[in-house]
């Protein structure tokens, strides 16, 4: 059965996975094609607030067997399933195996597992990892051999994947703590991975700098990174829905609301017999959500996305509360929950405004109706990176707000102007105010989903 389900997700993570790089996936895609490995894992993390560690995996793994992008993303499929797999192994020891099996399932076709173990970043890496962290602290404090060696080296992979997954060490040492099962021995087990992590300091404090310096000079960040209380309502929607709503919001509301009540109550019924597997799953969700939201006051961490490491515990206690049920109120709520799952997961792959930017589409569309008399524009420093993997040639492609940029105006009759991320780079519209002084006349607007609106202006 686990065989049929692990193929289940692995199907399921390869539908649609050759969708346009988005500008993250872009970044690190152009980069680690154009770098070599050693810049790319301590200069390049400087500029991009992440630890090394899925950064070394692209480059070698692009390297290797390519930069399209489906090969870039493979990676996270591969971890994606392989967590499916692990949600399995640990539900199956601190549970039972029917329980490790539906909970796996739960994961197979979770809508927002599925959306990210398609993404070539490194939020998938972080959930398996740290899955993988929590299977071997519970076969450490059951004493199973040579648990402390995976224990350290799954930790060692937590500190290099992302940030946020750091919160799960406070988690797992009051899990220890609450379960009286604290020793110096576990301690030591704690501090080896912290002495290996140790080299990656000496980098750390420029990119936290950089990281603080960006978020004061560019206010508008925190808005897309995640830095309020309207962020934290939404990883219960998120984790039932994935990347997918609904234009009518009060109609969204509602069946947020009204899934909700059934999620939450099937919950419960699995938070209901308070054992050391429970404690260590209550750990794992609330310790990390808790911390993120204060860390958040200070710097705007707070992302559903971010924190998709939460949702092995989500699920196994899903799977647990369906089996705490009595069979009449189980069977529907199962019903129910995967019914969730397979609808948002519909949405999601048949229609493209749930699908990543259509870079991909936007870079076409201009390269088509490109001449010497056309400039294709960008309300930004640089010509982003998503537009460097689609387009062949960046002749007539240049940033607005970069030294020179009146000079390529002159004999110029035409321009395509993208205002991606504009309410962030030039939020009082500087770069339009210069082509209407140049006499720049807007005539048409375009829009490609998640890049936004192109507009082309002629000469007067």
């Amino acid at each position: 059965m686990i065989w049929f389900i692990l193929f289940l997700a692995l199907v399921l993570r390869l539908v649609n996975i050759n969708q346009s790089l988005w500008w993250d996936e872009a970044i690190n895609v152009v980069y680690a094609r154009s770098s070599e490995l050693w810049w790319f894992i301590t200069k390049y993390p400087v500029g991009d607030f992440h630890p090394p560690g899925w950064f070394a995996v692209l480059w070698v793994w692009g390297h290797i067997f390519g930069f399209a992008e489906i090969s870039v993303r493979l990676p996270s499929v591969i971890l994606g399933t392989a967590t499916v797999w692990l949600t399995y192994l640990l539900g199956k020891e601190i549970f039972n195996k029917k329980i490790g099996l539906l909970s796996a399932l739960f994961m197979a076709i979770a809508p927002l597992h599925v959306y990210y173990s398609q993404e070539a970043r490194m939020y998938v890496l972080a959930a398996f990892v740290v899955t993988l962290s929590f299977y071997f602290l519970h076969r450490l404090t059951t004493g199973k051999k040579w648990a402390w060696l995976g224990f350290i080296i799954s930790l060692v992979l937590v500190l290099y994947s992302d940030y946020l997954a750091y919160l799960i060490i406070p988690a797992q040492i009051i899990y220890l703590i609450w379960t009286k099962k604290m020793r110096r021995e576990a301690l030591m087990v704690f501090l080896a991975p912290v002495v290996i992590f140790l080299p990656w300091l000496t980098i750390f404090p420029a990119q936290f700098k950089t990281g603080i310096d960006t978020a004061f000079d560019l206010p508008g960040w925190a808005n897309v990174v995640g830095s309020n209380f309207k962020d934290l309502i939404l990883f219960p929607v998120k984790f039932l829905f994935g990347r997918v709503t609904l234009s009518d919001k009060s109609l969204y509301a509602g069946i947020a609301m009204f899934a909700g009540a059934v999620f939450g109550g099937v919950l419960l019924s699995g938070i209901k017999k308070v054992d050391h597997a429970t404690k260590l799953l209550i750990c794992w969700i609330f310790i990390p959500l808790i911390l993120a939201f204060l860390v958040s006051f200070f710097i705007p961490v707070l992302a559903y996305f971010r924190m998709i490491f939460l949702l092995p515990p989500v699920y196994l206690f899903l799977a647990k509360g369906i089996y705490s049920l009595p069979k009449k109120i189980a069977v529907p709520a199962f019903m129910f929950i995967c019914l969730v799952s397979v609808l948002s997961l519909g949405m999601y792959y048949f229609n493209p405004k749930f699908q990543r930017e259509d870079w991909k589409g936007a870079a076409s569309f201009v390269s088509r109706n490109l001449d010497n008399q056309t400039l294709v524009v960008f309300e930004n420093n640089e010509i982003p990176a998503s537009v460097k993997y689609y387009a062949s040639d960046l002749s007539n492609f240049e940033p607005a707000l970069s030294p020179g940029f009146e000079k390529k105006l002159i004999n110029k009759n035409k321009i395509f102007l993208f205002e991606y991320l504009a309410d962030i780079y030039d939020s009082n519209r500087i770069v339009e105010r210069k082509l209407r002084d140049f006499n720049f006349s807007e005539t048409k607007i375009y829009n490609f989903h998640g890049v936004g609106f192109i507009r082309e202006y002629h000469k007067l």
